[in-house]
């Protein structure tokens, strides 16, 4: 079943994503993530129910990415490195890198709680902020 689920935890907004997500959901995706960043709420974006995602959901996921830099917003992705197939989209897309990507949803919001939106190897750099 394909699903966007918002919630509130441990002081973030917490956006997972189930199933498959494309063209069709990434307005709801979109809404969910840019809404939260735009309130000045650190963003979680929970891809590990996720199967697959499509260059739709990257760009919604890239402008909230964006949008967080801008306003010093804490931003991070949980994912495990693996090799299905959203791991494989953002690792053949160049994308793995850009995104603060932490393998746990508990390590995600600890980073956005802390205001971190670069790179897991950069995130240290914004703790305090």
């Amino acid at each position: 079943m394909n699903r966007v689920e918002r919630l509130e935890e441990g002081g973030c907004v917490v956006v997972a994503l189930h199933g498959e997500h494309d063209v069709f959901t990434a307005p709801e995706v979109r809404e969910h993530v840019h809404g939260a960043v735009e309130n000045g709420r650190p963003v979680v974006v929970d891809l590990m129910g996720a199967t697959f995602i499509d260059s739709s959901i990257l760009a919604a996921l890239l402008g909230g990415l964006r949008r967080a830099r801008e306003g010093g917003t804490g931003y991070a992705i949980a994912l495990e490195r693996r090799a299905d197939a959203v791991g494989r989209i953002l690792e053949v897309t160049g994308l793995w890198p850009v995104f603060p990507i932490l393998p746990a949803r508990a390590d995600a919001l600890e980073a956005a709680r802390a205001g971190a939106s670069a790179p897991e190897g950069e995130a240290s750099g914004l703790r305090g902020r």
